[in-house]
Parts: C-alpha cells; sequence; structure tokens
C-alpha cells in the first residue's frame, strides 16, 4: 500500500501546488485523518501533539470548501463561511497566517479577517467592511464585533473551535454559548485539541 499524499486526501491542484511551494510533500498522520472527512463535511475531532499540522488538517478543508463554492463575485457584503474560533490572539494570528499563507493560488478571491482583543476593534471593523469568508477570532472580539454590526454569522456553514479544551472551559462558557446561538443549527464542527 502506497503512502498518502495530499493528491490521495482530496485537495484541489492549487492547493497541491501551494504546499509543494511550502515544502510541505508528506501529510502528516492527524492531516490523513482529517482532510478526506472534513472534505466530506462531516464532523471532525481530531486530537493531536503541537506541531502535528492541526491548523492545516482544518484550514486546507476550509478553503477548498470555499473554492468549491464560488461563482462570480455579487454585490454587497460577502457572507461568513467559516468561523474558526480561538483562545488567543497568538493562535489567532498563526491560524490567520496560515489561512494566508495557503490561499496563495485560489480561484476565488478569498477575504478573510483575524480578530482578537487587545488592539483597536475601529481597524478590525473596517477590515471586514466587505464581510469575510473566513473569520479567525478571539470569542470576546467577535461578540464585541457582533454587537457592532460588523460581523453576521448567519451564513457561518463550518465551525472549527481550535484548542476546543481550552474554549470548552469555565473561563469561555457563556461567551462560546453566546456565540453558538448565533450561528445556524446546520453546520460543520472541527474540533481541534
Amino acid at each position: 500500500m502506497s503512502e498518502p499524499t495530499f493528491a490521495t486526501l482530496g485537495l484541489l491542484p492549487s492547493l497541491q501546488q501551494v504546499l509543494q511551494e511550502a515544502d510541505l510533500i508528506d501529510p502528516t498522520p492527524v492531516q490523513v485523518e482529517a482532510i478526506p472527512a472534513a472534505l466530506a463535511g462531516r464532523d471532525v475531532l481530531a486530537l493531536a501533539q503541537t506541531g502535528s499540522g492541526k491548523t492545516l488538517a482544518y484550514v486546507l478543508p476550509l478553503l477548498q470548501q470555499i473554492e468549491s463554492r464560488f461563482t462570480q463575485p455579487r454585490p454587497g457584503r460577502r457572507p461568513t463561511q467559516a468561523l474558526v474560533l480561538v483562545p488567543t490572539r497568538e493562535l489567532a494570528l498563526q491560524v490567520g497566517e496560515a489561512v494566508r499563507d495557503m490561499a496563495g493560488h485560489l480561484h476565488a478571491p478569498l477575504r478573510w479577517g483575524c480578530v482578537f482583543g487587545g488592539v483597536s476593534i475601529n481597524t478590525q471593523m473596517l477590515g471586514l467592511r466587505g464581510g469575510a469568508d473566513i473569520v479567525v477570532a478571539t470569542p470576546g472580539r467577535l461578540l464585541d464585533l457582533i454587537e457592532h454590526n460588523a460581523l453576521s454569522l448567519s451564513g457561518v456553514q463550518t465551525l472549527v473551535l481550535d484548542e476546543a479544551d481550552r474554549l470548552l472551559d469555565k473561563g469561555f462558557e457563556d461567551e462560546l454559548q453566546r456565540v453558538l446561538a448565533l450561528l445556524p443549527t446546520r453546520r460543520q464542527h472541527v474540533l481541534c485539541s
């Protein structure tokens, strides 16, 4: 039996090209298990060590799903299709960097936002003015932006909880419940820890 490759996992050639340019040749075990399930629209629970490739295990399917739904740009605000919740600013920046780096050869003109507390909300509101296909956020800042009418979650089709164990902890419980109440009931879930 041959070793799995990103091509055998079902990724688009444009994503395979970005991976190759980044010298990412062989998928990690968590990517081998998670990517096909996520591409099929199934819920995914990925438990793996830090540095095992969990971020790409969900970022690549998110990008492919957005690419496959793309038709022609329409006037008006873009609905948020994917929401990635993270517990810290540092993780938000890391995930945002992965989204940016992996979206390089997509045909769809991807719009994404990375939002977290500790910086001006006005700058983040301006960045989301035209909407965003993917939003990476800490729960508190996400709720602030929703309260300012800068963002709607009514179009979210995939919810990712990165470091889900921390987000499901008591410290984030109220904020997470408020976010979940704003999401469509039918959605795909990806939980990473």
